[in-house]
């Protein structure tokens, strides 16, 4: 039975026993019968403006049921972008802003689940092109050493060099994956440590000092005076500075020149690189720290990485309650960035 039924039924039958009961009051009156008549014609035509009256009143509330009833359907088809008007009585309107926000929140999390999806897709297809060419390569040279039909050592040598350097890519590539799958999920705790800046950088400037002299790279450096140490894991900053200047060697050309500057302010350390590279566009900058994302779409090895690098680097720095950002502009190089604050606990367990 409907709710219009229901109210209408309750009504009729509140009326009918009110209108019984002073039809009896007033036969017991001795009243005369024109009076008696009129009496009731009057509680009659009362009870019937009452009638009136409360269909009125109730249609608001019925029609706030009817389209909490068709946009509850709505939901259950999926449509989660749909709302309630938040009118009529104050129970009525508490109960339009729940749904509301119960609406608002499926949808954030449907759009998750989609985003969440075409990740997935995405992870799929780029590790297979990542995987597939590396074991491609491998499986070739491998055929053709075992069929030995080189006889050329110099060759043979450049076939295993080969095999050597496209193992290591697909080892490093599974290190990545395996180290940015820890880092989300956090495990472990996170036991920070004093770190002098300065030695970092050394540390890990060192690493990259072939480099920078094949390409004839100039790598400034300039540290502010006073820099205190920050709390830190060693091992994951030198990460993202490795990370970082690796790019920006890869991306500036030959005999171009590479700024690292450190800089504190009252609450935190500021890390800025910048190259004099090519530059990123607006719209990559927006996905540049998402796994597996590459300006460079084709995923040619000779134009960069996994497409993981920048996105284990986001991973650390947010970690450390940091934060890391990107500033380019196409043909004008880029800047990124990344703060550490001063506030970080020395050890967080998660």
């Amino acid at each position: 039975m409907k709710l219009r039924t229901i109210l209408i039924f309750s009504n009729l039958l509140s009326i009918s026993i009110i209108i019984i009961f002073l039809l009896i009051s007033y036969v017991h009156m001795f009243l005369s019968t024109d009076v008696i008549l009129l009496l009731s014609l009057i509680t009659i035509g009362a009870g019937l403006v009452s009638i009136v009256s409360h269909l009125i009143v109730t249609h608001p509330l019925l029609k706030g049921v009817r389209e909490l009833s068709e946009t509850s359907k709505k939901l259950a088809e999926g449509e989660f972008n749909t709302h309630i008007k938040e009118s009529g009585p104050k129970e009525f309107k508490e109960l339009a802003a729940s749904y509301n926000r119960m609406a608002d929140d499926l949808n954030q999390m449907f759009q998750k689940v989609k985003e969440s999806e075409a990740f997935k897709q995405d992870l799929i297809a780029n590790m297979s092109h990542d995987l597939k060419t590396p074991v491609a390569s491998i499986n070739s040279y491998v055929e053709a050493l075992q069929d030995d039909v080189l006889e050329d050592k110099e060759t043979r040598d450049a076939y295993l060099a080969t095999i050597h350097t496209e193992t290591q890519r697909v080892s490093q590539l599974i290190q990545e994956l395996l180290e940015l799958s820890q880092l989300e999920r956090n495990e472990g705790a996170l036991k920070t440590e004093w770190i002098h800046l300065d030695q970092v950088v050394i540390e890990t400037l060192q690493e990259f000092d072939i480099l920078l002299r094949d390409k004839s790279l100039q790598l400034d450096v300039n540290l502010d005076e006073g820099l205190k140490p920050v709390r830190a894991l060693p091992n994951q900053l030198k990460r993202v500075l490795s990370n970082l200047v690796e790019n920006a060697i890869r991306y500036t050309q030959d005999g171009d020149r590479i700024t690292l500057h450190i800089s504190q302010s009252m609450s935190e350390t500021r890390f800025t690189l910048e190259d004099t590279g090519p530059g990123i566009e607006e719209t990559d900058q927006r996905h540049i720290f998402e796994r597996f994302y590459r300006v460079e779409k084709s995923r040619n090895k000779s134009y960069g990485g996994s497409g993981l690098g920048l996105a284990i680097c986001k991973e650390i720095v947010e970690r450390h309650g940091g934060e890391i950002g990107v500033k380019s502009q196409l043909h004008d190089g880029a800047i990124f960035w990344f703060t550490l604050p001063f506030n970080m606990k020395e050890e967080t367990k998660e």
